[in-house]
């Protein structure tokens, strides 16, 4: 059984008690506060990393319009699903172009346990590609520094026969800036038996 830390912003105790009933059903063990205003949401979004966040259309001082605005300004990548029991279609369609993941009516909660296993793994599918960019960026700059400390001349001819990458040491034997040699043809710097050699090695 999976812990799903669950924020519901929502003033009715019993429909919250439904929406973790519902969850629990999809066999999560659930951790919930229930939140009315911003500043509830705002002081538990500082206080626990939370998987998903599941709001009310409409509450006395609170809406799902201004919740999802306070979770863009945190950039936190949290799932959040609109349960309602009088949104309507054109409303509906706004809060997904505003940033809301999905959005169910109350009367159809038996669709909250799959929607919520689909955003949280959508949400992990979002982390492991950071991750992988992020890596990829850090190889691509430890690469980048160590060619330019170079002494030999490094270059890079991708397979439209362009100069895709240069170092500094190549450029200055043509007493040129890399960026005068990059994205030119490999024909108007490297002699053919040199430019034959080094695509092989590329």
């Amino acid at each position: 059984m999976n812990m799903l830390n669950v924020l519901v912003i929502e003033d009715s105790e019993s429909d919250t008690n439904l929406v973790i009933r519902q969850l629990k059903k999809a066999d999560y063990a659930i951790y919930h506060e229930r939140v009315e205003t911003a500043d509830e949401m705002k002081a538990a979004l500082d206080i626990l990393v939370w998987d998903v966040i599941i709001a009310d259309y409409k509450l006395p001082q609170f809406n799902a319009p201004a919740a999802l605005t306070i979770l863009k300004k945190t950039g936190l990548d949290i799932p959040f699903i609109v349960v309602s029991g009088t949104i309507g279609e054109e409303i509906a369609v706004e809060l997904m172009k505003s940033g809301a993941h999905d959005y169910l009516m109350k009367d159809k909660l038996i669709r909250l346990g799959p929607a919520v296993k689909r955003e949280i793994a959508e949400v992990q599918m979002r982390q492991e590609r950071r991750k992988t960019e992020k890596a990829l960026r850090a190889s691509e700059e430890r690469y980048r520094i160590l060619s330019e400390a170079a002494h030999e001349m490094i270059f890079i001819i991708n397979k439209d026969d362009l100069v895709e990458y240069v170092n500094t040491s190549a450029a200055e034997f043509f007493h040129k800036r890399p960026e005068d040699i990059i994205g030119k043809s490999r024909s108007l710097w490297f002699p053919l038996e040199v430019s034959r050699v080094n695509s092989a090695l590329c």
